[in-house]
């Protein structure tokens, strides 16, 4: 951890990512300092914690009030009622705590989030299958109607089994649905087509989802930290996802 303390801007940036204000050129330009400065990420648990400590602390201020309301010039019923307002809020406190730890998202979901950005689609008056069936579930994949998409492209696939086109878009809309699992046959098998145009995307994304899927071996085992295209980034992720 970085020694003294944080300058006012750092600050501020480092709080208004947590709280969610920051705006979204600034929060991309922010998680690329983030994947490659672990300090950084280090001070950004760290705001995370003390923002909650504040909340709690709220709680209390708020739990001290209303003993002072309720335990001085209060009436009799008040006064019956105060500890069962207390031991309430406490049990609210507790509960959320409990909750947003059994929720909180795992590693692996949490890099996926960072680094996972689903395929735009293919301009569709411009889509290399000429196709209105085909485009009008671009449409649907572009309004992230994923699974309006899905229903459409795949009895195109049943009679066109060997379309890289919609084995990799039925795959991007799959992974966009947080359905890993059901993408990485798909984009498997345009990543080990050689004369796809896709391929390249394809093990980007075959990459992402095994990530997703938490199946770090299989991620290891691409290779694609050497690629000229993606590696820098795959590198990156695994620096901060090694379990």
């Amino acid at each position: 951890m970085r020694q003294g303390a944080l300058r006012q801007e750092a600050f501020e940036e480092l709080e208004a990512y947590v709280l969610g204000t920051m705006e979204e050129g600034q929060r991309i330009t922010f998680e690329q300092k983030l994947a490659s400065d672990p300090e950084l990420r280090e001070e950004l648990e760290l705001e995370r914690e003390n923002i909650l400590a504040v909340e709690m602390a709220g709680v209390e201020r708020t739990l001290k009030d209303l003993r002072a309301a309720h335990g001085t010039g209060s009436t009799e019923g008040g006064s019956r009622w105060a500890p069962l307002l207390k031991y309430a809020a406490m049990l609210a406190l507790l509960l959320g705590a409990g909750i947003w730890w059994a929720v909180r998202p795992s590693a692996q979901e949490r890099v996926f989030a960072q680094y996972y950005h689903p395929d735009p689609g293919l301009p569709v008056p411009m889509s290399v299958v000429k196709d209105p069936e085909f485009q009008d579930a671009m449409v649907a994949y572009k309004l992230e109607d994923y699974a309006e998409a899905v229903a459409k492209w795949e009895p195109l696939l049943r009679t066109d089994p060997g379309n890289d086109t919609l084995q990799f878009y039925i795959a991007s809309a799959l992974l966009a649905q947080g359905r890993a699992g059901e993408a990485v046959p798909h984009f498997r098998e345009v990543a080990a087509n050689a004369v796809s145009a896709f391929q390249g995307k394809a093990r980007w994304f075959l990459y992402l989802a095994y990530l997703r899927s938490g199946n770090h071996e299989a991620m290891r085992h691409m290779g694609i930290t050497d690629d000229p295209v993606y590696g820098e980034r795959a590198r990156e992720i695994e620096r901060q996802y090694n379990p």
